[in-house]
């Protein structure tokens, strides 16, 4: 992510990008959107506005107003004008948030490859990445930063995304960090040379048991499809995988070409519709599966919860509609709005919605703003196998299950700052701090303290908080203690072992996922009675 705040000497561009939405809505040709049909008796043409109007008013603006502006402001104001109306998913994005929007899609940026988080107002380095520059010069879990090329940095002096912006770079060039380590008194300098980091949208790919893969798919960025495949060909082909259990949860969606890929690895039969798009100024346009299977996938599970979102939603729409696959968790997020990118004379970007999804069904996922809606169930759409789904409110699972935890809850987070602080001390105090191969991992599942040992290292430590905030977090661990000793030891081999670690560790126990292990190998319709 560039540095923010970067002003605009000119406002001309801006202005033309203003110009050029204006003209879009008004049905005037758009760059690489194809011609309209020439109507001349739209609704917009009948009016006394051509765009013109706002040119004018930012020159008399500029030349004439008593007090100062920025015509900056004043045309992103325009802009944001013109979309407020329309659905939430289309928006401008300005030319110094690009950066950071490609970064979340293409799988990787240049900097030195740490996950970070305040805790207790320090910017603390959770982990550094696996074969990062931040690896490579000893950074290890616990470490301080405590300025960034001589700027000192806190909690309340800028954002973490600023920091991070500050951390990253042009490729092959240095930062210079203040490092405090966890359990040191003594600061030093670090110097390291930033470079490509890749980040995995595939966070974890390991065997449940002898015939089940667990894929975990954080997001659906450009690298998606080709990362899942090499997590399948591995457990396909070396370690006896013939079930899949895919995590969608908390999977917000992105690029719809990877989705797309993968489903056609999971459906054997050639021009199988797996989904279509279609809008008012948009034909339908049918997406449909290769046939061109690499390794056979057998029985498949799909979890999914309302974070879940777009692509993900498609895949467990589709897998629902053909019987294909059984889904568990919780109603998904809604979202069936095709989004496309216009790049703007700017540098910023006009994301806009132009079509809708369909599940091969009929049903469109799209949930209606209303925050108070619930599904149609007037509008019933049939699976292949003739059971009943419904449209208009994202993707209802074939078995509804919810998660016992609810990680959004302010005092969570703040549980999460306790237990990430106790596992990082507890890998410093009883294995230097070192961070360790997958392969050691039942070992150090073996070794982690009883849960009464945890539960009272995590007690001792909110004892030593104000009284008042001492009362509140020590409620909550009694209430949510089971939950509470889930994530601790999840997070205890997350920091002797990597981000999979988590997973592998939380998985043990998450009765969702348990719940789906007994479910594999059952037929949806023995599944459902089951239950």
């Amino acid at each position: 992510m560039s540095e923010t705040g970067r002003k605009y000497k000119v406002w001309e561009p801006l202005l033309l990008s203003v110009m050029t939405v204006i003209g879009m809505l008004a049905g005037i040709g758009f760059a690489n959107t194809g011609s309209h049909d020439g109507n001349e008796e739209s609704g917009f043409s009948k009016t006394h506005y051509n765009g013109q109007q706002v040119e004018e008013i930012i020159r008399f603006i500029e030349t004439k107003y008593v007090g100062e502006v920025s015509t900056d402001e004043l045309v992103e104001h325009a802009i944001n004008s013109i979309l407020k109306d329309l659905d939430p998913h289309t928006h401008y994005i300005p030319p110094d948030e690009v950066e950071s929007l490609n970064e979340r899609t293409s799988g990787n940026y240049v900097g030195i490859g740490i996950e970070v988080a305040f805790i207790e107002d320090s910017l603390v380095i959770l982990f550094p990445k696996r074969d990062s520059p931040a690896e490579k010069v000893g950074l290890r879990p616990g470490d301080h930063i405590l300025a960034v090329n001589g700027k000192s940095i806190g909690k309340d002096s800028m954002a973490k995304e600023d920091i991070l912006g500050h951390i990253k770079g042009e490729i092959g060039s240095k930062v210079l960090l203040t490092i405090k380590p966890m359990m040191d008194s003594e600061t030093h300098e670090v110097e390291v040379i930033r470079d490509k980091i890749n980040v995995p949208s595939v966070v974890a790919g390991y065997m449940l048991d002898s015939v089940t893969a667990y894929i975990k798919i954080q997001r659906f960025t450009n690298t998606t499809y080709r990362e899942f495949m090499d997590h399948w060909e591995r457990m396909a082909t070396q370690e006896g995988a013939k079930n899949l259990l895919l995590d969608l949860r908390d999977n917000p969606g992105g690029y719809l070409s990877e989705a797309v890929n993968i489903l056609s690895q999971i459906f054997e039969e050639q021009g199988k519709l797996l989904l279509y798009t279609e809008g008012a100024n948009q034909k339908r346009n049918e997406y449909k599966s290769t046939g061109k299977i690499f390794f056979t996938i057998h029985d498949v599970v799909v979890l999914i919860n309302e974070g879940s979102a777009s692509a993900s939603e498609i895949i467990a729409g589709c897998l629902q509609d053909h019987d294909r696959g059984l889904v568990i968790g919780a109603p998904t997020y809604g979202k069936g709005l095709v989004q496309e990118q216009y790049e703007l004379s700017n540098g910023g970007i006009l994301r806009m919605t132009v079509s809708k999804y369909f599940t091969p069904s009929g049903r469109c996922i799209q949930k209606p703003y209303d925050s108070t809606y619930v599904v149609d169930t007037n509008a019933v759409f049939k699976t292949d196998n003739g059971r009943l789904v419904y449209s208009g409110g994202g993707i209802t699972p074939d078995i509804i299950m919810g998660d016992s935890i609810n990680w959004s809850n302010p005092y969570m987070r703040d549980w999460m700052d306790i237990i990430s602080a106790y596992a990082i001390r507890y890998n410093i105090i009883y294995h230097d701090g070192k961070i360790v191969s997958l392969d050691q991992l039942d070992r150090i599942k073996r070794e982690l303290p009883s849960d009464s040992v945890i539960l009272n290292n995590l007690a001792d430590i909110i004892s030593k908080k104000p009284e008042e905030e001492r009362w509140v977090m020590k409620n909550y661990l009694m209430e949510h203690q089971e939950d509470l000793l889930r994530i601790a030891k999840a997070t205890l081999v997350a920091y002797q072992t990597g981000e999979e670690g988590w997973y592998r560790g939380f998985n043990d126990t998450d009765p969702v996922v348990q719940k789906a292990r007994r479910m594999i190998g059952l037929s949806i319709q023995e599944a459902v009675v089951s239950e």
